[in-house]
């Protein structure tokens, strides 16, 4: 093996030492992509170099890498070949670990083996572009090598370790020009295929914070998709208790295996939440086509795209005069005819289809009509949001606090016809309002301290280099009291509280958290910046308390201007619950009759202040 660069260790001493080091690996395990409570996406990979036949990932060094842009991230495959300049070791859960916090620019290079008589690396590099120094690139060969002599001549690796199912294994072919993704019936996917595909939904999950899932159809079967079928003749192979036949009670979808379910990640997920419902016709592109980790069976994935992360792949289709979709509606029409459905839904001639028709345009028009306020285009220059205050996925119109409060999918039935109210559900939500009021009372408290180990198990850990004058690390944690911006005729103004911590707050405010009392300069910068989202109302509540009057905030006549944000609703165990002087006759504190346990909170995200 070629010797280590300057400056470089091996993994055995990256593991063992604290502080910045550099190290060159082999990937033998990934996890998938996921996003942290606040704004960033992490990845988290083990590296080695030594010890490749064990088939024990955990005596490697494993690396968690965040940062608010995917494209910042290391793409990554089994077996590929990782070079990281400068990355912090530090201790966390009892074993250390490699961090790139996602304000470190840590140097990261990637080098994959190619399949032909003399490979040569080429790496990926980021999150700035980079050329690997002559060493650096000898030393990754070698370690290419390493992996090329697991390779069997037919080009496969050998099972020496079991593979996780998430991961995508490397490649065993040249890689293919790019060229334009196929349009497939569900019937001809195959595993690892990217195809586009038009089809109707069937059932929604739309309640995750971080994705959405949608049942697809387009009525053609495959053998490799989930066989559902009716729900007293559910029960299986090895599924004695029933569990299988659970999920396919009130199955509205066809019977077979004509479903499949694709997951959707930002921002195809938030617009599935906002604009798709069961029984719409939908065109995907770009569908990841691949085999569950459990059932084995074929499902799909669309993530976000990389060259444009706001491209949305997930798109309502209304034009039924397109070959694809009559193909569609004639094996709809054929199915349901075969199964005692009912054809005449699509028969624009009959009195159903037109009833329908009326029913779904006069519903849309509600909501068009509610939602009307709430397009920028439309409002007077008065009444437009704050330019200054911008939020992600512009195109999914806001919706007011009423809207958001009164959310009607937390209204349930139980099994037993019993209807109750879900105390909360986890959703994202783009918001109308002005802020009316915050808490804590001064800003110097807007920033709090944070002991070593919770800084180091955050991702926003590297906030602040610590130095013998300041070894204590400080997050931001405040908020803030959202009033309705103009809402429904006849109804009161909403209010809601919307925390801004961590991640959150460094995304809104493009600051570092330090402590205000001793850096006057940062709370200079932060009080010009929160001028720009709530105007005059810091100013009104200082002059407020240095009266004497702290709770005098005269709300109504601050100068905040409405503004539009992310929001995200959560749940917390509810306050009375721990309290062990609390009486069963006290109010409640999470606001719902009939308390279930859990109180329903808010909190901004990818919302950011432009000054």
């Amino acid at each position: 093996m070629a010797v280590l660069p300057p400056q470089f260790v091996d993994v055995p001493t990256a593991i063992s030492s604290k502080g910045f080091i550099s190290v060159i690996g082999i990937v033998v395990d990934i996890l998938p992509l996921f996003r942290t409570r606040g704004s960033s996406l992490c990845i988290t990979f083990t590296l080695k170099d030594c010890d490749l036949d064990n088939g024990n990932t955990w005596d490697g060094l494993k690396i968690k890498y965040f940062n608010d842009n995917e494209n910042y991230l290391p793409q990554l495959q089994l077996k590929d070949v990782v070079l990281l300049r400068n990355i912090r070791v530090r201790p966390f859960s009892g074993r250390n670990v490699a961090v790139a916090a996602q304000y470190e620019k840590v140097p990261w290079a990637v080098f994959r083996l190619e399949l032909d008589p003399n490979p040569s690396p080429s790496p990926m590099t980021g999150p700035v572009p980079f050329e690997p120094s002559y060493s650096e690139k000898k030393y990754a060969q070698s370690l290419l090598n390493l992996v090329s002599s697991e390779i069997t001549v037919q080009g496969q690796l050998r099972p020496s370790a079991p593979q996780p199912a998430h991961v995508v294994q490397a490649s065993t072919s040249k890689p293919k020009p790019p060229g334009p993704r196929p349009f497939l019936l569900i019937k001809d996917v195959e595993e690892r295929m990217y195809v586009d595909l038009l089809g109707e939904v069937v059932k929604a999950q739309l309640n995750d914070s971080e994705k959405a899932i949608l049942y697809i159809t387009d009525y053609t079967a495959h053998k490799d998709l989930f066989d559902y079928q009716k729900e007293e003749n559910a029960s299986r192979d090895g599924d004695q208790y029933g569990y299988l036949s659970r999920s396919m009670k009130n199955w509205s979808g066809p019977l077979g295996q004509m479903t499949l379910s694709i997951t959707l990640w930002e921002p195809h997920a938030s617009y599935a939440r906002e604009h798709v419902k069961v029984k719409d016709l939908v065109q995907l592109t770009n569908v990841h086509i691949k085999r569950g980790r459990v059932a084995q069976n074929l499902e799909a994935s669309i993530h976000t795209d990389r060259r444009f992360p706001e491209k949305l792949h997930v798109k309502l289709v209304h034009d039924r005069t397109d070959d694809r979709v009559r193909d569609f509606l004639q094996r709809r029409s054929e199915y349901l005819k075969k199964h005692g459905g009912d054809t005449t839904e699509e028969m624009s001639g009959s009195k159903k289809s037109k009833k329908k028709q009326q029913q779904r345009k006069k519903q849309e028009g509600k909501t068009e009509e509610g939602q009307q306020l709430l397009k920028p285009s439309s409002l007077s220059s008065k009444r437009r949001p704050n330019e200054n205050i911008q939020a992600i996925n512009p195109e999914i119109l806001p919706r007011s606090l009423e809207d958001i409060l009164c959310n009607e999918s937390h209204e349930n039935t139980s099994p037993d016809n019993i209807k109750y109210r879900l105390p909360f559900q986890n959703l994202c939500y783009r918001a109308f309002a002005r802020v009316v009021d915050f808490f804590p009372p001064h800003l110097e408290d807007f920033s709090v301290p944070l002991n070593g180990e919770s800084a180091i198990s955050s991702s926003s850990a590297n906030n602040e280099d610590c130095g013998p004058d300041d070894p204590i690390r400080w997050e931001w944690r405040f908020c803030l009291l959202l009033e309705s911006a103009f809402p429904p005729p006849g109804q009161l103004k909403e209010r809601m509280k919307l925390f801004v911590s961590g991640h959150d707050a460094e995304y809104l405010l493009k600051m570092d958290a330090v402590d205000l009392r001793r850096k006057k300069h940062a709370l200079e910068e932060l009080r010009e910046k929160l001028f720009i989202l709530w105007g005059d109302l810091e100013e009104r509540k200082r002059k407020a308390i240095a009266e004497g009057e702290p709770n005098s905030q005269p709300v109504d006549s601050v100068s905040s201007i409405p503004f539009v944000c992310c929001v995200k609703e959560y749940g917390v165990e509810c306050a009375h619950k721990r309290d062990p002087d609390r009486m069963e006759v006290d109010d409640l504190d999470c606001g719902y009759e009939g308390c279930l346990g859990w109180e329903r909170r808010f909190a901004m995200f990818e919302t950011v202040i432009h000054s």
